[in-house]
């Protein structure tokens, strides 16, 4: 199948050589604004779904109180149909078509909301050593707030993705040492509308939302085709066997989902 040519050379050349792309200007703000009131009235009226113990959702410590803060819903299609729908719109399939060179299958997907004064995330890589894990694994975040300093945007380590994965094979999460890394970060700076793309083997790490409002933005993941196919459904059932393997008793006969 050809690829649908959505991406120009540069930009594919850019991706494969520095391990992320930024995309100003994909969706139109409007577009957002049907996804953004069905994320918030999740956040307003599902109380019930803001739990520790509940497998979808994960807290932040604040960066100065240390109290937890609510950070994420993972995952969040199955409760919102936009976002179902953003992450199967051809804007974004047909883009990573362009640096698969084949179709990519959804994988995962989460909405981080970021309230303001959660912590941002330690410098870490997103693959991880699990039998048939995907080593195509990417990650598109859209954001639906500013992406800014104040706000802890994402920043991404150009080029490191070619030193392979850095961590013990051990099937655990492993944040990396940033003495490891041989050269600055880059903010993703992006306002809503805007796209970044980056890949599982790229150290990216985020810093506290410092500003007086939430700095959401909706993460989705994929695979190529010929990496695993379609594997959205066989993922969550994975990840919560293996967020209940690691989590010690008592707590783990507490956990859920729902």
């Amino acid at each position: 199948m050809p690829t649908p040519n959505v991406l120009i050379p540069e930009q594919v050349a850019f991706y494969r050589e520095e391990g992320y792309l930024l995309l100003k200007g994909v969706f139109e703000t409007g577009e957002l604004t049907e996804f953004t009131r069905e994320i918030d009235s999740i956040l307003r009226h599902r109380a019930d779904l803001v739990h520790a113990d509940n497998m979808r959702a994960r807290f932040r410590p604040h960066h100065l109180t240390s109290e937890p803060v609510f950070e994420v819903f993972d995952p969040i299609a199955d409760l919102s149909p936009s976002a179902w729908s953003i992450a199967h719109d051809q804007r974004i399939r047909d883009r990573l078509h362009d640096l698969y060179g084949e179709p990519a299958c959804l994988f995962k997907d989460k909405l981080i909301y970021k309230l303001p004064g959660a912590t941002g995330t330690t410098l870490h890589q997103d693959w991880i050593s699990w039998p048939d894990f995907p080593e195509s694994f990417l990650t598109v975040v859209l954001p639906l707030d500013s992406f800014d300093e104040s706000t802890g945007a994402t920043e991404v380590f150009p080029g490191c993705h070619h030193q392979g994965y850095l961590s013990p094979k051990d099937g655990q999460h492993h944040y990396i040492e940033l003495s490891d890394l041989p050269v600055d970060p880059v903010p993703l700076n992006m306002e809503p509308g805007d796209m970044a793309i980056f890949g599982c083997f790229l150290p990216h790490r985020s810093a506290a939302n410092v500003s007086n409002h939430p700095r959401r933005g909706y993460f989705i993941s994929y695979n190529a085709e010929s990496d695993g196919g379609d594997q959205y459904q066989k993922h969550y059932p994975e990840y919560h066997a293996w967020i209940r393997k690691k989590t010690p008793e008592p707590r783990r006969s507490q956990l859920y989902f729902r």
